[in-house]
């Protein structure tokens, strides 16, 4: 049984962040987030936020991933682009603005497959049912991945043992498994659980459960086999804010951050759960 927490148990970390949605654990444990006016923010395990990079065209970031030379992938939605973004030098590069020769729509979250590939979801027009799932190889070429995920895909994760991709549909709701192939490409979908709500962000956990926060209601759900039980949740939104994503972070992964995007900050639970490993590269 996995305990529920309450208002008392969250901690706030760092106030005054434009809306910001995506968030990842950098290579010292640091965290980055991003936000709706192109600045990427990074907060320190004592609490010291910074600006360290602001895009020149504004732009509206959602995903990052950290890579192993430091540098951030970071899906801009108004820019229609996944930047690489070099934080010593300041430099924004192009790392995927299409797919199959088809300009992206809305890349929203990303992360690596086991061969070094990465894998994004572009989640298209809210209600639309037209986004896709698009694969960068290791050789920077980019394809459709899958399509069987439409209802604007959004969060998603590798597996714990490495073998399929979590993804999240935000409208309708829903929960899916896609099998990887050993080629890498996308297989079987199957679909976990519908949800009446609007879940944007799945975190895996190494008992495999998963973490899933959703912009509304303001709650965040875990999941088994057994079926969708309450983290923590907040019907007045205050400590609980539309809480878009979260990562698992610290020495043993068991401390649950996130952005509270409706309220401009950045809280923390400390948990009973362990996050897995990320794959960088």
């Amino acid at each position: 049984m996995y305990a529920k927490y309450q208002h008392k148990d969250i901690k706030t970390l760092a106030s005054g962040i434009d809306h910001s949605e995506g968030l990842c654990v950098g290579l010292n444990g640091e965290i980055y987030l991003g936000s709706e006016s192109g600045k990427i923010y990074r907060l320190t395990s004592d609490g010291t936020l910074d600006v360290v990079a602001q895009s020149a065209a504004g732009g509206i970031l959602l995903g990052l991933s950290i890579r192993s030379n430091g540098h951030l992938l970071v899906c801009d939605a108004a820019a229609k682009t996944v930047w690489e973004v070099n934080l010593e030098s300041q430099t924004w590069e192009v790392f995927c603005n299409s797919a199959g020769g088809i300009a992206l729509n809305l890349p929203n979250w990303g992360c690596f497959l086991p061969d070094g590939s990465y894998v994004f979801s572009d989640s298209g027009d809210w209600k639309k049912s037209e986004g896709i799932i698009v694969r960068v190889d290791t050789n920077g070429k980019s394809s459709i991945w899958s399509d069987k995920c439409p209802d604007f895909p959004n969060g998603m994760a590798l597996s714990e043992d490495g073998r399929s991709l979590y993804v999240l549909e935000s409208t309708p709701g829903k929960l899916s498994s896609i099998s990887i192939n050993s080629d890498y490409s996308a297989g079987e979908i199957q679909v976990l659980k519908h949800m009446d709500a609007v879940p944007d962000g799945v975190t895996v956990t190494t008992s495999g459960a998963l973490v899933i926060s959703c912009y509304r209601p303001d709650v965040i759900y875990l999941w088994d086999k057994k079926g969708l039980s309450v983290l923590a949740e907040d019907t007045e939104g205050t400590f609980l804010a539309a809480p878009t994503n979260t990562v698992l972070t610290g020495p043993d992964r068991n401390l649950l951050v996130w952005p509270n995007f409706g309220r401009w900050d950045v809280a923390q639970i400390e948990t009973d759960l362990s996050g897995i490993p990320l794959l960088i590269f």
